[in-house]
């Protein structure tokens, strides 16, 4: 028997179609706004949305006196695993072309991809010159020239539902040789757009030239300029090597590569890997890199500051490597200073004063020759161990709470003791020598002798 009220609909259903439609017409018409890109990122307004349609449909049945709406209906559920599917895929779609830029994958399958190559008439560069490349989508290649042009080779694709579709997008993107004076850009024409297309640069240069290379997405590889560089990827790899002078690498995702630099080196933002050797200047690393570092011969000073470590190290002659549980460092004459957490830290053979600061992970510090400058090790919650040759002379302060402290020197000057959970050892060994200092809870601590 009727109770008089008829159970109203949701609206959420309707708002789902919407949204897919939406979604579809964007993806047809405007490829190059990467719908899967932004899905990636704002997924969760589906939720808000959701919760919206449940309030607007919890009051209409307030004011009608009707019944209220299940919480989520048959047919509901159904478009909300269809709708998953489909922006599932826009995403997998968009991040295997973010991976994989050659790739071609389409949803829907109405969209192919056409490209076209050009070489751009060369420009005669005066001396001295400044060179900036930037474009929104695709790779950047710059090699030295034996003369004095600028040489530019593109290779541009685009997509589009048909031929003609795609050559007008092509046509858009017109990548050209603008000059200023002493400075010429290379890029889309002014008005020009990438959207639905990339471009792939392959250029030459005079050695001479200083230089800018930017790409939003792709990859930046620069060889053998002997000016100022500067490259930015915004989703892509970096790889810069053989340079002049002073180079400044801006990374937002992807692995950079700097090597044989006579000027400095800057490589800030975020990414992965990051492999910088051969730097006659001071290399500094700022930013959240979260792969492995690697760094070797550097001729000045490395600096490297991330969300979770911080190390200095100067006139590196050996290597640092450092991942997501490690720091090692071997072989640097000047001082050294790592401040970090929950990492074992293991360092040999620098010469300079060492210090340490550490939680949540052991500490190793080794000597081939005996030491010449200050140890001071402060280390919460780890081991700290200490290697040093059976010649070398020092003097040492080193308590442990609530662990304990060995010592294989056994000079009468120097005391090692156990008691109440507390490991000590403090004295010195030999005449003279640089001061160790070590302080460590919930761990041991070791004088060992280098055998």
């Amino acid at each position: 028997m009727s109770n008089g009220f008829q159970r109203r609909g949701s609206i959420f259903t309707g708002l789902l179609l919407i949204v897919l439609g939406v979604i579809f017409l964007i993806d047809i018409y405007e490829p190059g706004l990467r719908v899967g890109h932004w899905i990636r990122l704002y997924w969760p307004v589906l939720i808000i949305l959701w919760g919206l349609a449940k309030l607007v449909d919890h009051f209409a049945a307030q004011r009608a006196g009707g019944p209220r709406g299940p919480f989520l209906s048959g047919g509901e559920a159904v478009l909300l695993i269809v709708l998953a599917f489909v922006l599932a895929g826009f995403a997998f779609r968009d991040w295997l072309r973010d991976r994989y830029p050659d790739f071609d994958i389409d949803i829907p399958p109405f969209q192919h991809s056409y490209s076209k190559t050009q070489d751009l008439p060369p420009q005669q560069l005066p001396a001295g010159a400044h060179v900036i490349i930037e474009i929104d989508r695709g790779d950047i290649s710059i090699k030295p020239s034996n003369d004095n042009q600028l040489r530019v080779g593109v290779s541009e694709s685009a997509y589009g539902k048909t031929e003609s579709d795609a050559n007008q997008k092509l046509h858009n993107i017109d990548i050209e040789i603008r000059q200023n004076g002493n400075v010429y850009r290379v890029g889309p024409r002014s008005g020009g757009s990438q959207a639905g297309g990339s471009t792939d640069l392959d250029i030459t240069i005079p050695r001479t030239v200083s230089l800018d290379a930017r790409t939003n997405h792709g990859d930046v590889e620069i060889a053998g300029v002997s000016g100022p560089v500067t490259a930015h990827s915004g989703n892509g790899d970096v790889d810069v090597h053989d340079i002049g002078s002073d180079v400044a690498v801006d990374l937002q995702k992807g692995d950079a590569k700097i090597t044989a630099v006579a000027g400095n080196v800057k490589l800030t933002g975020r990414g992965d890997d990051v492999d910088i050797s051969d730097i006659s200047g001071d290399a500094a690393i700022e930013g959240a890199f979260i792969g492995s570092l690697h760094a070797s011969k550097i001729g000045k000073t490395l600096h490297c500051a991330s969300p979770w470590a911080e190390l200095t190290i100067a006139q590196l002659s050996g290597n640092a490597d450092a991942d997501s549980g490690d720091i090692e460092i071997s072989g640097a004459s000047g001082p050294a200073k790592l401040v970090t957490h929950n990492k074992d830290i293991d360092v040999s053979n620098v010469s300079g004063r060492i210090d340490i600061a550490n939680t949540h992970g052991d500490v190793k510090v080794s000597y081939s020759t005996p030491p010449r400058d200050d140890l001071n090790v402060s280390n919460d919650a780890g081991d700290a161990e200490v290697s040093l040759p059976p010649s070398s002379n020092f003097q040492v302060s080193a308590i442990s709470r609530s662990g304990e402290a060995k010592s294989d020197f056994g000079a009468a000057t120097l005391k090692a003791s156990n008691e109440n959970d507390q490991g000590q050892i403090s004295g010195r060994v030999g005449e003279g020598g640089p001061s160790i200092t070590i302080a460590t809870s919930y761990g041991t601590i070791h004088l060992r002798k280098a055998g």
